[in-house]
């Protein structure tokens, strides 16, 4: 009777671990709600392949997402304003199209802690009322570059640095700068030969 049995449930966990034979296999929790909990780059396949390695970034809609700040570290007594470039790679296996209602097809938004705005990329640059699109094919990308003035930081103190993608709400990306160093302050010019020195207060 037990031989039986036992005969029964190899025979059952055998046919078991036939069933994935199309070659994909993705990793199910043992506990849990399962794939509800699954974030999207936890879900997206890496291409080992992939010139662009591991993922490093959040993934939508089978686009990751990278952001990058030069110069890094940040000095404001050198730096008047961040290069900043966004990059998105089609981790999928089918080209990604993003379309957009006009020539707005990015933003770069600079905040201080309390989340005021400091500045923004987008302010400065003329918009052209025609749609456009980019297309990413499989294992390539998009890279976007836009300037942040540093005017207004302060040394020492931390800043948010959100890229986004517009029209696309999910994909945004947020990074934390710390500056260091203060801003050079120019000294005061010398007299001219002839002038009399400012007396204070006058």
């Amino acid at each position: 009777m037990n031989f039986c049995v036992t005969v029964c449930v190899a025979a059952t966990v055998a046919l078991a671990g036939c069933s994935s034979s199309s070659g994909v296999y993705r990793w199910v929790p043992f506990m849990g709600n399962g794939k509800k909990n699954q974030s999207q780059t936890a879900t997206a396949k890496v291409d080992k392949k992939n010139p662009f390695g591991r993922i490093s970034g959040p993934v939508y809609y089978g686009v990751e997402m990278r952001l990058k700040v030069i110069p890094d570290p940040i000095r404001l007594s050198d730096t008047r304003s961040l290069e900043v470039h966004l990059q998105l790679i089609d981790r999928s296996k089918k080209p990604i199209n993003l379309f957009f209602n006009d020539s707005r097809k990015y933003d770069f938004i600079l905040r201080d802690i309390s989340g005021k705005k400091l500045a923004q990329w987008s302010d400065d640059q003329p918009v052209n009322q025609t749609p456009g699109y980019v297309i990413i094919n499989p294992g390539e990308r998009a890279e976007f570059v836009g300037n942040v003035s540093t005017r207004d930081m302060v040394g020492g103190r931390t800043y948010t640095l959100e890229a986004l993608v517009v029209g696309y709400d999910k994909m945004r990306e947020v990074m934390q700068l710390t500056p260091a160093g203060e801003r050079a302050v120019p000294l005061p010019r010398p007299p001219r030969a002839g002038q009399q020195q400012p007396v204070p207060g006058r």
